[in-house]
């Protein structure tokens, strides 16, 4: 049994099927009957295509998809009796099915007795497949059991033609532009064109066109839906290979639109159908219009934190926050309208627009639109701090919170509105001095964020755990919502084990030799990367010792100056490099030859440490030599 429907023809089937006989149920409750499939398809090797089945509900059950009357369409054997199995030369072409033995199950969530049910699978055919006809036998069985629920059985074939015979040769597109909707009508042009004995396959970038003419130089097609792009365009004649590829650009004509919003307190959450952003911020106040509309009053809008457009126009939201003059009293019906301004509408199926928002493809945002909501409480309450973490020796601690706030410095924010307690008496404890450049805690409300990180006035210690509380005022810490952080909220967390690994020269390279091939004149200068950050702290402490091939040995001295052997030592911004440059004439302890000949090695350090203390082990340095070359 086999017919060639299209998908509305199929749903015209639904009554006469229930008027039809039906034969003994398999399964008790279910029943169905053939109501028509897709065409037999011609394929390339490589390439995807779909087959799409339509059976009736003529059980007394409803088909529900997900549940344990979800009916699949099984694979069967050539027998069209053997079914949960599937024919070795047709295993391959699996691409999304069920499983090996189950093509698809109903495209609807639900099946009710006397409706249709789709079911729609691909075939992938192989790269290597060789030329044939491949039939894709199947039948509809219980989900759960598999049990046949109608043996009546199916198929549909699908040919591949010999490599490259009678393939048809593209020469133009029209258009080549389309929307990424689908449904341009798309006419391609060429030679070699076959309509017998079957309308050859059109292609978009690998998904199937409906073919709606065909001539032996020209074929139309209604192009899908696909993602906004180029795609390549091929015509597949009946049994052939693929022709060449001509390149069609779908492009994103859809407008976004405004469409939902909520409000608490002086926030009002908008949702775009889509990422937007914004090609001018500045113009909140009218783009906006929100109402009290309970108590007949207009709220003005004091800024809008959907973003400011990159050039690529790649970082839209699809929700963002109003941020009013004044709360909205919790119960309060609230309208909050985007209004449509002067600018140039981009998309041209709008007649009005507001330019300010755009799309990542420059489409206006649809205006004027209206949203409706009542205002609710402050979601989420009060926010609270959620964790806090420090690392050994560092000098920052980051603090976690249940939501995102912002740091009020109106309202008496201040770095010291944080304490750390290690409750030992005997040890002095960090105090916060600054938040650093890291922390995401804004200065306004609607640069609200987390964490927020702050700066301490000494290193952490190993193994401490600490009790962090905030002792600030009411009103500096505050969430999105203007909701306080509550006095005495506090957290402990605990440092992490000492480090006793010693630090060691990783690279150490000649950066200058200014006059003599000696280093020993002022300005000459080599670099020591460590293999891991460092103490910062630079003083005539610092001594560096260094010696050469033939024994002569000099002792360098942090801390600048002219004096012999003093150099001037300086890190840079990661504290892993560590750069001298003589200040005075360095004066060495003569070995075989007198002078610091080039290459030489350190030999020791004095008062560099890293940041858990431990001095560096130079003797087991993977590198320690100074010389010339580069990396040294």
């Amino acid at each position: 049994m086999r017919k060639i429907v299209t998908a509305v023809s199929a749903a015209a089937l639904s009554l006469s099927m229930l008027s039809a006989a039906v034969p003994a149920l398999a399964v008790t409750g279910f029943d169905s009957a053939y109501a028509g499939e897709s065409a037999f398809v011609n394929i390339s090797p490589g390439q995807t295509q779909n087959f799409q089945v339509f059976f009736a509900n003529t059980g007394t059950t409803t088909w529900s998809r997900g549940t344990g009357t979800q009916v699949d369409l099984a694979a069967c054997l050539e027998d069209k009796v053997t079914c949960n199995a599937q024919d070795a030369t047709e295993a391959s072409w699996n691409s999304g099915w069920l499983s090996a033995t189950r093509y698809a199950t109903t495209t609807q969530t639900t099946t009710a007795p006397g409706s249709l049910g789709t079911f729609s699978y691909n075939v992938a055919a192989p790269s290597n497949v060789t030329a044939g006809t491949y039939r894709f036998n199947g039948d509809l069985v219980l989900s759960t059991t598999g049990e046949k629920i109608h043996p009546d059985g199916y198929y549909q074939d699908a040919t591949v033609g010999g490599a490259g015979n009678g393939a048809a040769t593209l020469t133009s597109l029209t258009p080549t532009t389309g929307t990424s909707n689908g449904g341009t009508a798309v006419t391609i042009t060429g030679t070699g064109i076959a309509c017998t004995p079957a309308f050859p396959a059109v292609a978009f970038g690998g998904s199937n066109a409906v073919v709606t003419s065909c001539g032996s130089t020209s074929v139309g097609a209604t192009s899908p839906a696909h993602a906004p792009g180029p795609v390549t365009v091929t015509v597949t004649n009946s049994g052939q290979a693929a022709s060449n590829g001509l390149s069609f650009t779908y492009a994103d004509t859809t407008a976004p639109s405004y469409t939902a919003m909520s409000v608490a307190s002086n926030v009002v959450t908008v949702t775009y159908s889509e990422p937007v952003c914004k090609v001018n911020t500045a113009a909140f106040a009218t783009d906006w219009t929100v109402n009290n509309v309970s108590g007949a009053t207009n709220d003005p809008v004091t800024s809008d934190n959907t973003p400011l457009c990159t050039a690529a126009k790649d970082n839209g939201v699809t929700t963002a926050n109003l941020f009013l003059a004044n709360p909205m009293p919790p119960g309060a019906f609230v309208e909050a309208d985007l209004n449509a301004n002067a600018g140039a509408c981009v998309n041209p199926a709008n007649t009005t627009c507001n330019s300010n928002f755009v799309d990542s493809s420059g489409n206006t945002i649809n205006a004027p639109q209206g949203q409706t909501a009542s205002a609710t409480t402050a979601p989420g309450g009060a926010p609270t701090i959620t964790s806090a973490s420090g690392a050994v020796g560092g000098t920052t601690v980051t603090i976690n919170f249940s939501q995102i706030v912002w740091c009020n410095a109106a309202g008496g924010f201040a770095a010291g509105d944080f304490t750390l307690n290690d409750n030992n008496a005997a040890t002095t404890d960090p105090t916060f001095t600054a938040q650093d450049a890291t922390s995401k805690c804004g200065a306004t409300q609607q640069t609200a964020g987390t964490p927020l990180v702050l700066d301490t006035s000494a290193p952490l210690p190993a193994a401490t755990t600490y009790t962090l509380t905030f002792v600030g005022p009411a009103g500096a810490v505050k969430n999105v919502f203007n909701v306080n952080l509550a006095a005495g909220s506090a957290v402990t967390f605990t440092t992490g084990a000492a480090d006793f690994t010693p630090p060691t020269i990783v690279d150490a390279d000649l950066q200058n030799n200014v006059a003599s091939s000696n280093f020993q004149d002022p300005g000459d200068s080599f670099a020591l990367t460590f293999s891991e950050k460092m103490q910062a702290n630079i003083s005539s402490a610092v001594m560096i010792g260094i010696q050469d091939q033939d024994g002569t040995t000099a002792t360098i001295t942090c801390g600048g100056g002219a004096a012999a052997n003093a150099a001037t030592c300086a890190w840079d911004t990661t504290v892993t490099v560590l750069t001298v440059t003589l200040s005075g004439t360095l004066t060495a302890t003569a070995g075989t030859t007198p002078g610091m000949a080039i290459p030489f090695n350190i030999t020791s350090t004095t008062g560099t440490f890293d940041v858990a203390g431990n001095p560096p082990n130079i003797l087991g340095s993977p590198d320690r030599l100074v010389e010339f070359e580069p990396g040294g």
